[in-house]
């Protein structure tokens, strides 16, 4: 990509990685509430940490991954977006960020709290994760939801990431590529530090 480019993807690859993965917490923990019997809940909780927390860690590096190739996209401000398919519609900012704010909830309190009544321990989570989800709310909602972006120049940054110099940019695209062609998205946390 140079700055003639007059075209850029909304989204890098990203989409068909995780697809299958988004919606599934939630599901989860419906399933797991229903349950009536307190001590199958409680046998049953250990599994249900494990596979959200596999989730968590898929759904988390999606959101880094937005905010990773925000940052690399920007340099290219005169290029259009291609593939937003957010573009025209109407949401408000509840709907926009009601999947965000369940996962900063979850990671906040209900693994915490569930964690402490079933397995008697604190939940500790990935130090990396509240800072990204925090992150790209903010970035939802300064972008309002980005259903006015078709160009890049209409998506605005968090004040919070780092500005990245242009080693920093291949670095970021060049770990960008690599997950998707791996399809692996959760290495993207090896990129954290380069833009917080």
């Amino acid at each position: 990509m140079n700055e003639n480019e007059k075209t850029i993807k909304f989204d890098p690859g990203y989409a068909s990685i995780v697809m299958n993965d988004f919606g599934q917490i939630g599901y989860i923990y419906y399933s797991f509430n229903n349950i009536a019997n307190l001590k199958i809940k409680k046998i049953n909780f250990p599994n249900v940490l494990k596979k959200i927390e596999e989730y968590l860690k898929t759904n988390v590096a999606f959101y880094l991954g937005c905010l990773l190739w925000a940052s690399y996209i920007k340099q290219f401000e005169n290029a259009q977006l291609s593939g937003n398919m957010l573009l025209g519609e109407t949401a408000s900012e509840e709907e926009y960020t009601s999947e965000i704010n369940f996962l900063i909830d979850v990671v906040e309190k209900q693994l915490s709290r569930d964690s402490k009544y079933f397995l008697g321990k604190n939940y500790i989570p990935n130090e990396k994760y509240l800072p990204i989800l925090n992150t790209y709310k903010q970035f939802l909602i300064i972008n309002d939801g980005f259903v006015n972006c078709s160009k890049v120049s209409q998506i605005n940054i968090p004040d919070n990431l780092k500005k990245l110099s242009k080693e920093d940019l291949e670095k970021v695209n060049t770990a960008i590529q690599k997950a998707i062609q791996e399809k692996d998205i959760t290495q993207l946390y090896d990129s954290f530090d380069l833009i917080f």
